[in-house]
């Protein structure tokens, strides 16, 4: 049927002008050309939809049927010029996901800026990390803050900076300690599927410490939930995260870093984007975000 459309509009445009040669004055073509535009419509039809008359045309039965077909097909392709203009007009937001932590303690860093950059409304969506990247295959997201990286060629992942994972405490501590001074602390930790702890598993191993040795009592699944069950504990735990997480509560001395000594345990922020996305927007928030980061 759509490639039949321009016969549609014309038959609606012959109908309207009750005319062959007015339509043609119209649609700025030869009445020979009306003429064969209706007669292949009807052809696809098999049916007559037009008859001539001295006075004009009118409509058979099946025109008539066919008109309101022709109207509702009109209506249709009319309000799919409106959503097409609007994305000529790029009125469309961008969709920017990211892990809870990042979206809660990183994001809003660059947030309003990329706003009033870009001049554009932005919507913010939290997944795990696979969830986001599998939303930015499907060009479901246009821009990811995420800590994991693949190995794909239609994504681009950037670096962006290295997160700092730090031990803390809700109790005055030593600022740095020995991975055997680790193992004297209770902790409460993230679930075993977390990137920071992931992470931080991996450096450690290289200096032959399982975390798994560690005197873990309970686990939580967010950083957040985390951050606040070792804030409210009313003896010590020790537990780990990325420091831009506990940052304002180790400002107002709720918490209390430990760092280890001689060893620097992160994980690095990437932005990531399809480079399918047409949206010319998106390569301008990269830039920017890089440009930040970096100075």
């Amino acid at each position: 049927m759509l490639k039949h459309i321009d016969k549609i509009y014309t038959f609606l445009v012959t109908y309207n002008a009750k005319s062959f040669s007015k339509a043609a004055k119209i649609l700025n073509i030869s009445q020979p050309a009306i003429t064969q535009k209706i007669k292949q419509l009807e052809e696809f039809l098999n049916t007559t939809l037009i008859e001539r008359k001295k006075n004009g045309i009118v409509l058979t039965k099946h025109g008539e049927y066919f008109l309101e077909i022709a109207k509702q097909l009109k209506e249709c392709i009319d309000n799919a010029e409106i959503k097409i203009q609007h994305l000529k007009n790029e009125n469309i937001p961008i969709t920017i996901g990211a892990t809870s932590s990042i979206a809660h303690y990183i994001l809003p860093k660059y947030l309003s800026n990329i706003r009033d950059l870009l001049n554009k409304n932005i919507n913010i969506i939290t997944q795990d990390n696979l969830s986001l990247i599998e939303g930015l295959e499907e060009n479901k997201i246009d821009l990811i803050f995420t800590s994991k990286q693949v190995k794909n060629d239609y994504l681009e992942f950037i670096p962006l900076f290295e997160d700092e994972i730090v031990f803390f405490s809700n109790k005055p501590t030593s600022k740095y300690i020995s991975l055997e001074e680790l193992k004297k602390y209770n902790f409460i930790c993230r679930e075993n599927a977390s990137v920071i702890r992931q992470e931080a598993a991996k450096i450690l191993n290289k200096y032959n410490f399982n975390c798994d040795n560690l005197k873990i009592k309970s686990y939580v699944d967010n950083s957040t939930t985390l951050k606040f069950t070792i804030i409210n504990a009313k003896e010590q735990f020790v537990s780990m995260a990325s420091f831009s997480t506990i940052e304002e509560e180790v400002k107002k001395q709720k918490l209390f870093v430990m760092r280890i000594k001689d060893i620097k345990i992160y994980r690095t922020i990437y932005i990531a984007y399809n480079k399918e996305n047409k949206n010319k927007f998106i390569l301008s928030a990269v830039k920017y975000i890089k440009d930040v980061t970096s100075s």
